[in-house]
């Protein structure tokens, strides 16, 4: 599954890739490492306001959910949501049936790649014919009811990895919903179809438009701050040589 990704591009250029204006308050600057079990502000793009980015906080929270406590509980559950049943899971199928889908910008992401001895190594990967890409994703809004602020969340979707994608994340073998441009323009589009939509989503990126390397493990450090570049270097493990 897909809890990090990285979007290390400027406000201004986010803004010519998708013909869309950034509030000044909400992507100053390149970020290596985005977290996602921070429930980051990110700046996302609806099929509602598509001339626009907002900044929807990550781990969706239903709108029908009862307290604060609920909502903390489940928005770490639904960083990730299934493409294939985002229809009929409680959590989504509102807001997927309503048509509140949305793009979430990346310039790449991480996924762990599991050896046999069951030690992990974490790997980047992004698009070689997308200088800046996006993941399909649907959002809602939930209204707190102690304080009437209204939260609204999003969650990325992930379908069935490529070869490229399914060596790497070989224990789970599932892949961010990544979008040509044909695909962002579908998926904002007013009329999308809930069987368009699923077809739409089934097939993973190619993997012959995408590359990986593996990096340091900054990005799982306690101690060190991981939104750097240094996140992004590529670094070799002997262990691994010659199987990717």
């Amino acid at each position: 599954m897909c809890y990090h990704t990285s979007l290390a591009v400027s406000a201004p250029e986010l803004e010519t890739r998708f013909s869309a204006t950034m509030p000044p308050d909400l992507h100053t600057g390149p970020q290596y490492h985005v977290n996602a079990y921070a429930f980051p502000r990110y700046p996302i793009i609806t099929r509602q306001q598509p001339d626009g980015f907002q900044g929807i906080r990550w781990g969706l929270i239903p709108h029908w959910v009862k307290s604060k406590t609920d909502a903390d509980k489940l928005r770490a559950q639904t960083i990730n949501a299934r493409s294939e049943t985002i229809y009929e899971k409680p959590s989504y199928r509102q807001a997927a049936g309503r048509g509140q889908r949305c793009l979430i910008p990346v310039t790449g992401f991480f996924e762990w790649h599991t050896d046999g001895r069951k030690q992990k190594y974490p790997f980047y990967i992004n698009t070689t014919d997308q200088p800046i890409a996006s993941i399909a994703g649907i959002w809602d809004d939930w209204a707190d009811p102690e304080t009437g602020e209204v939260l609204t969340t999003f969650s990325l979707l992930t379908t069935d990895a490529n070869p490229l994608l399914a060596a790497i994340h070989n224990t789970k073998k599932r892949q961010p919903c990544v979008l040509t441009r044909d695909q962002e323009r579908a998926w904002l589009h007013e009329n999308l179809t809930e069987k368009e939509a699923l077809q739409l989503l089934h097939e993973p990126y190619p993997a012959k438009q995408m590359q990986s390397h593996t990096i340091s493990k900054l990005i799982t450090s306690r101690t060190e701050d991981s939104n750097v570049p240094g996140v992004l270097a590529p670094q070799s493990y002997p262990e691994l040589q010659g199987q990717f």
